[in-house]
């Protein structure tokens, strides 16, 4: 009942957040507050700025601007949505696991998490700051930096990869027909990896930064998605050989496929199937399934084997599948150390 009679209440409000003063300001008095509160009614998302409970978002799952944008406009102007928030904005590959509430960098504040809000007092030249749907975002080469910052190196390579294919505008189909084919110009991805370069000389000397060189040194614009990228840095990990990455590879048919990931010498195909690969509907993962079949057996009727894992499998799993079937001796393919 309190909840149903708050919600009523709000509703004269208009959309949140709002500030106490408001809340005040519309008959509500301290102890009707506290209480909306206590029964999770109302939120309270910093000291001083409340608003309706939002639905639980899957990771992975954007932002809602709008609500977004109400949440800046109560903040300092200078602030910008940062890591994961930016990155779900921006559709970058965020590392796993995410965090779901809303993270914000102010230069020169306090570090604080408060409700639902992440403060994050990191310089933050204007240079790294672009407008996406109204709001004050980081840009996707100083996202990545935060990302990565501190995180295994796989999860690092998740995000510097991804920002990289960003900054390289792979949304466009054919633009990411380009990459796998290996057209575009040189000077394409020079201009991404000096965009790069010059996030991170901003934050080279922060802590947890030697990962992120780590991963610029390590860049592949051809992984296809974050399981890709994850699964190559825990390879580099575990010290298997290293594969060619997106590859062409002939079938027996004549027919050329691109790889994942591929061993020439051990003719060993590693593939990494994301939920995404099968598409969505019943009738686009049957025929998605079934062409990876035909494909699949095209490719070993010319003689190449094949290892695959799916998106959720522990790192030490993966890496030990692969390392059966390079025949790497089982103390080579060990679990190596990550936080996912």
């Amino acid at each position: 009942m309190v909840q149903r009679r708050t919600l009523d209440r709000v509703q004269a409000l208009g959309p949140g957040p709002w500030t106490r003063a408001e809340l005040l300001g519309a008959g509500w008095g301290p102890q009707q507050i506290d209480r909306a509160v206590a029964s999770g009614a109302v939120c309270r998302i910093r000291r001083g700025l409340y608003d309706v409970p939002s639905q639980p978002r899957r990771a992975g799952e954007p932002e809602d601007p709008s609500h977004l944008r109400a949440l800046m406009g109560r903040l300092d102007p200078r602030a910008a949505a940062s890591h994961e928030t930016a990155g779900r904005l921006q559709r970058l590959w965020v590392p796993w696991p995410e965090r779901l509430g809303v993270q914000v960098t102010v230069a020169g504040q306090a570090e604080r998490s408060d409700g639902g809000l992440t403060v994050h007092g990191s310089r933050l030249p204007e240079r790294f700051v672009e407008v996406v749907d109204g709001i004050r975002v980081t840009t996707p080469a100083r996202t990545a930096m935060d990302l990565g910052r501190g995180r295994s190196l796989p999860a690092a390579m998740m995000a510097i990869d991804g920002a990289a294919r960003n900054l390289l505008g792979a949304s466009d189909g054919r633009v990411a027909t380009a990459i796998r084919r290996r057209e575009l110009p040189h000077s394409a991805y020079a201009d991404v990896r000096e965009t790069l370069e010059d996030a991170f000389t901003a934050v080279w000397s922060w802590p947890g930064t030697r990962v992120l060189r780590q991963a610029l040194d390590l860049l592949e614009c051809a992984s296809e998605s974050p399981l890709e990228s994850w699964s190559r840095g825990q390879f580099l990990l575990a010290g298997l050989p290293v594969p060619l990455v997106g590859w062409p590879v002939q079938g027996a048919s004549g027919r050329r496929y691109y790889v994942d990931f591929l061993w020439k010498d051990a003719r060993l195909i590693g593939e990494a199937d994301g939920l995404e690969k099968y598409g969505v509907t019943a009738e686009e993962q049957r025929r998605r399934y079934r062409e990876q079949r035909e494909r699949q057996d095209d490719l070993e009727a010319a003689g190449w084997r094949f290892v695959r894992w799916v998106t959720g499998e522990p790192a030490g799993v993966v890496v030990n599948r692969a390392a059966r079937a390079l025949g790497v001796p089982a103390r080579h393919a060990r679990r190596p150390p990550t936080r996912e």
